[in-house]
């Protein structure tokens, strides 16, 4: 069988691929090797307003709107942000990919669930399903299948090298409708990374955490149920990996294949969102997918240049990421309540309220710097930051 792009994977982002290459008149498959229905994959469902039109979607999706965020300290103490905007959505992320399914299938892109990939090589890939084994002749194969990505390996991509280890539940809660998330933070919490309460459907919150290894995440969740959410009925679990890294190498190879979404480390490394970053790649990967198979040599230019589009869109904000992320790992406890201290600026707060943006914290430094008036208070973080580089 032959096709001009083969897709493997069939989450939010292989599908939002598949749906730019078949809007661009190719051929294209997308290979998932759940059966349609499925649970998703582990996911808080929080993302910022301009991610649904990223992802080509309508806000059918939409639970919750939030508007503030509670960050809970590790003495207790807590600190609230909250803006008149609205900062995020929450979303059901099953009718997410629901709607991501229909939009690449009108757009003509066949989608076979239960068809797992288990080989390629440059022009071929081998899918097992129901019927047996297939070989699939194509231009293009995308690797849109998480952050171990067996397309990764085979094609000797690399793998990002740094994940967090994430695990997540949906509590039975009455209270939950909110248009606040909490997020907790310290060592005995979630050592490298922070814990999340996020309100989602009527009645149920999302409650997860993650770790850096070699810690394991359960332990750690159970931990934090135990103290905030003691009487709560847990209706289900989900794990996961979350790359905080891109691909050590390029994202895409002139053997005719690409990497996307978590198999590339499209992720932001401050709050371990993907969905956004993946869906502005997964245009430029459908884009050059596309370009390449309708090229007589393979464009191997072509594929070259996608990592250098992907890392233009995204770059800036991944590398602020990972440089602040490593700057919070360093932080004991003691020096998170001294930092909570000096900035507890009522300006400074609802600067950061009405600023923050959780797709563009790159954004942030030259925005405080523009306003003066909050100069004395950033002035005292000075010395802590100066502890933690020295």
């Amino acid at each position: 069988m032959l096709t001009d792009v083969a897709i493997v994977g069939g989450g939010p982002i292989g599908l939002a691929t598949a749906r730019v290459v078949a809007d661009h008149g190719a051929r294209t498959i997308v290979f998932e090797r759940n059966i349609e229905g499925s649970p998703p994959s582990c996911c808080t469902g929080l993302v910022s307003p301009r991610t649904l039109p990223t992802l080509g979607v309508s806000g059918d999706s939409v639970l919750r709107e939030i508007h503030a965020v509670r960050i809970h300290l590790p003495s207790g103490r807590h600190v609230d942000l909250r803006s008149s905007e609205v900062k995020a959505f929450t979303i059901d992320r099953k009718q997410l990919e629901v709607e991501l399914l229909r939009n690449a299938r009108e757009a003509g892109a066949e989608v076979r669930f239960g068809s797992e990939a288990i080989g390629a090589e440059s022009g071929t890939l081998v899918v097992r399903s129901g019927s047996g084994h297939q070989s699939i002749g194509t231009s293009v194969i995308v690797g849109a299948d998480g952050p171990q990505s067996p397309v990764a390996k085979w094609f000797s991509l690399g793998q990002p090298s740094n994940f967090i280890a994430a695990a997540q539940v949906e509590l039975e809660d009455t209270s939950s409708g909110s248009d606040r998330v909490d997020v907790f933070i310290g060592e005995e919490v979630s050592p490298g990374f922070f814990g999340w309460s996020v309100p989602a459907e009527d009645g149920i919150l999302r409650v997860g955490l993650g770790v850096l290894q070699p810690h394991a995440p359960a332990v750690f969740l159970n931990r934090l149920l135990a103290k905030r959410y003691p009487s709560l009925r847990i209706r289900s679990r989900s794990a996961g990996w979350i790359p905080l890294t891109p691909t050590p190498q390029s994202a895409a190879t002139a053997t005719g294949a690409m990497l996307v979404g978590d198999a590339a480390g499209h992720v932001k490394p401050l709050s371990g969102g993907g969905l956004y970053t993946g869906g502005v790649c997964a245009r430029i990967a459908g884009e050059t997918a596309v370009r390449v198979a309708k090229s007589k040599n393979g464009a191997p230019d072509l594929l070259a240049s996608y990592t250098r589009r992907c890392l233009e869109a995204i770059g800036k904000e991944q590398a602020f990421g990972r440089s602040i992320r490593i700057h919070l790992s360093r932080l004991k406890d003691k020096d998170i309540e001294v930092a909570a201290t000096v900035l507890n600026d009522r300006l400074l707060l609802q600067f950061l309220a009405d600023h923050a943006d959780i797709d563009f914290f790159h954004q942030l430094p030259d925005q405080l710097a523009s306003e003066p008036r909050l100069w004395t208070t950033l002035l005292r973080i000075v010395p802590l930051l100066g502890s933690l580089t020295g």
